[in-house]
């Protein structure tokens, strides 16, 4: 029996900072091997996947700037480590975010394993995102380039 894939919502959330164009990334303290990632997760049953997009972002990085919508930059099949199958759709989303860097509390599903971790959030360099994202198993930095 083939189990139907889940649908995620990930964002490059991008600003112009003091390094030029930069990249929002974070990482988990207490599990340095997880890598760094992008604010994604599970579009609820009824959710716009974008939508579900600016929700994780949120809940994700407590991102306090606006976030503007620019579009879909790819859409990305593959299989989480269970095995389940997963479709990811890559946005990009604008950010006028004053901060560099912060720590936040990840708000997730209950159950989830990084629900409650504390993660540290930060912007990159656009062109140094794509080598950092590659410590993920998600392989988010496939749609780096379709930034700009």
């Amino acid at each position: 029996m083939t189990s139907v894939a889940r649908v995620r919502a990930a964002s490059y959330i991008t600003r112009t900072g003091p390094r030029g164009r930069e990249l929002l990334v974070f990482d988990y303290p207490s599990a340095p091997d997880a890598g760094t990632h992008l604010p994604g997760g599970g579009v609820e049953p009824g959710e716009r996947p974008d939508a579900a997009a600016m929700r994780e972002a949120v809940e994700e990085t407590g991102i306090r700037g606006s976030l503007e919508l620019h579009g879909v930059v790819g859409v990305q099949q593959g299989t989480y480590n269970t095995g389940a199958p997963r479709i990811s759709i890559y946005f990009h989303l604008a950010t006028d975010e004053p901060r560099d860097a912060w720590t936040h509390t990840m708000v997730g599903d209950d159950g989830a394993w990084d629900t409650g971790l504390p993660i540290r959030c930060r912007f990159v360099p656009l062109a140094e995102a794509a080598d950092l994202l590659r410590t993920s198993w998600h392989h988010q930095e496939e749609f780096v380039g379709a930034l700009g």
